[in-house]
């Protein structure tokens, strides 16, 4: 009787533990995706709020600085943003942002109304004529509707996209798209936008009204947060990262939470430096959370170029990204370029039956891993495999993450850095 209600009483104590962590994860996960971090991108500050949040965050943990430094390391990049409204209008149908249509994030700007265009498979070649005769195209107040969902063959459909995107320079663009639409962060600035409609919404109709401001930034200060857990083997250490930027807005009423990509990811990592302030690890622990992602790897690539500690004293690097749902088991990136690593996490996972699968991955450039990989330092990316779809779109919110497998991602990582 005694043994059954130590039993019953262990399991309830795990139980508490467990859902105070992925509690905690949606206390994160609420509060970056709020409407007051404006979707931690380059429009009102919303990055450098975020990173603001996470440092008081990493103070009310214990969490330090990493030694005399400050938490934050910022740097400056290029970015195009679209902080103004926005709106379209296709005949008499106002477009809903986000949902309708997308702005490609190169966009210059263009308002007013304009005669539509309709190019397709049938009159491309009359219209144009080839590339060389985009610039004699009389484009007083016209706008090129870009129509070529008959065209199954992605290749000849990407050739004439690159065509449509190359058209921006001279006159706006309209791309219909019959795939699901993704937003990403602009680089440059071209001087017309494109939108992107979803052919469930479009139409030909006669005329097209615009009202597209953009504002490009070329030496935006954004921020990385850096923070430090001391372990018994002060100089030697672990590396966990995480972004926390994403796409921002685009006008002032589409927003972007990005809450599985990556709230998800900043919540994992302030909740194991929650567990390793607790318990000392035994390699000192450098908490890196990184902006510029969603803008080609910038925060990391800075942070690898100028580290805070030697490169070579780097044991590993476990960089999570996605974590709002590992239903179906995570994947680890460049499993296939560390295999004993790769191997003794799924010897954990199969002691401890903690994640249905763990699939292996050869190598990527697709998250703040890839500049540590490319400096020989062995590191992992991992994502989670599951229900949650939504990527890139105005859909990707709290609401929308359910968090399975939290726990169970969050104590098999935990179980592996013990074993470095």
């Amino acid at each position: 009787m005694k043994k059954l209600l130590f039993c019953i009483g262990l399991n309830t104590f795990l139980m508490s533990v467990s859902f105070a962590q992925q509690a905690y994860a949606k206390v994160i996960i609420d509060s970056l995706c709020s409407e007051h971090y404006d979707g931690r991108g380059y429009v009102n500050q919303g990055d450098n709020r975020a990173a603001d949040f996470i440092i008081r965050e990493l103070e009310t943990i214990g969490v330090t600085p990493f030694k005399k430094r400050p938490f934050a390391q910022p740097y400056r990049l290029n970015v195009n943003t679209f902080p103004y409204p926005i709106e379209v209008i296709l005949g008499n149908d106002t477009l809903v942002p986000g949902a309708d249509y997308l702005i490609n994030p190169s966009s210059g700007s263009a308002q007013g109304e304009f005669e539509l265009v309709e190019i397709n498979s049938e009159n491309l070649q009359s219209k144009f004529n080839g590339v060389a005769d985009l610039s004699l195209q009389s484009t007083t107040q016209k706008i090129f509707a870009f129509n070529f969902t008959d065209i199954k063959d992605s290749k000849k459909r990407n050739k004439i996209k690159a065509f449509a995107y190359k058209a921006m320079n001279y006159f706006p663009v309209i791309w219909v798209e019959q795939n699901k639409q993704m937003y990403s962060v602009g680089r440059r600035e071209f001087n017309y936008p494109l939108i992107s409609i979803d052919s469930a919404n479009y139409f030909a109709a006669s005329t097209v009204k615009l009202k597209i401001n953009n504002a490009y930034k070329p030496q935006y200060l954004t921020k990385n947060v850096i923070g430090f857990i001391p372990g018994k083997k002060k100089r030697k250490y672990i590396v966990l990262s995480a972004h926390y930027d994403h796409l921002g807005r685009m006008g002032t009423e589409a927003m972007f939470p990005g809450a599985n990509d990556n709230a998800s990811g900043v919540a994992m990592l302030l909740s194991m430096a929650k567990h390793f302030m607790a318990n000392r690890p035994e390699y000192s622990i450098v908490l890196c959370f990184f902006s510029g992602e969603e803008a080609g790897l910038e925060g990391s690539k800075y942070f690898v170029q100028h580290p805070y500690i030697k490169l070579k004293k780097i044991q590993f690097v476990l960089n999570v990204d996605i974590m709002g749902g590992a239903g179906d088991g995570i994947t680890l990136v460049n499993g296939t370029e560390h295999e004993d690593a790769f191997n003794t996490m799924v010897e954990i996972n199969s002691e401890k039956k903690y994640l249905e699968r763990i699939k292996k991955r050869g190598p990527t450039a697709n998250s703040d891993h890839y500049f540590f990989s490319q400096s020989g330092i062995p590191a992992f990316f991992i994502y989670s495999m599951g229900s949650v779809r939504n990527y890139h779109d105005i859909y990707d919110t709290a609401e929308n993450t359910p968090l399975n497998k939290f726990d169970e991602v969050q104590a098999l990582l935990i179980d592996f850095i013990k074993t470095l």
